[in-house]
């Protein structure tokens, strides 16, 4: 990979990283401090649990020592993303506290897991095409 290329690939994987923090910060920002209800210390509790494991995984993925511990690490990363959208939606559709803060926040959950299922699937094709390529050439 040429130095320019490299350099591209390494902004826009700071930039996610970023933006998957600011996201995460955005949610523990808006956490009440206390809670009216039962529910809504129960779902603010997953929440703010999910967010921030996203953001972590996904650093920590960028410091894989292995394509599979890539790959394991994204996996965690959409999970615990599609996880948090799911804590967001219920907030929406329960009208628990906060509620009416953080559709914005479920839209970014929405299109941040769309990023991650395309940057896993992707890598996972890459491999397996790589794969293929050295079976291949092993049987010639």
């Amino acid at each position: 990979m040429s130095q320019q290329r490299q350099s591209a690939f390494r902004q826009r994987t700071e930039k996610l990283q970023e933006r998957t923090f600011e996201w995460a910060a955005r949610i523990l920002d808006l956490c009440p401090r206390q809670y009216p209800d039962d529910p809504s210390r129960s779902v603010w509790r997953q929440l703010i649990r999910a967010a921030p494991s996203a953001s972590g995984n996904l650093e920590e993925a960028d410091e894989a020592f292995t394509d599979h511990d890539f790959l394991y690490r994204m996996k965690l990363v959409l999970r615990e993303t599609k996880e948090a959208r799911r804590w967001l939606r219920f907030l929406q559709r329960c009208k628990l506290a906060r509620h009416q803060d953080v559709a914005s926040l479920e839209d970014e959950a929405r299109q941040l897991a769309a990023i991650f299922a395309t940057i896993y699937i992707k890598r996972k094709q890459s491999l397996q095409a790589k794969h293929d390529l050295e079976r291949e050439r092993a049987k010639s």
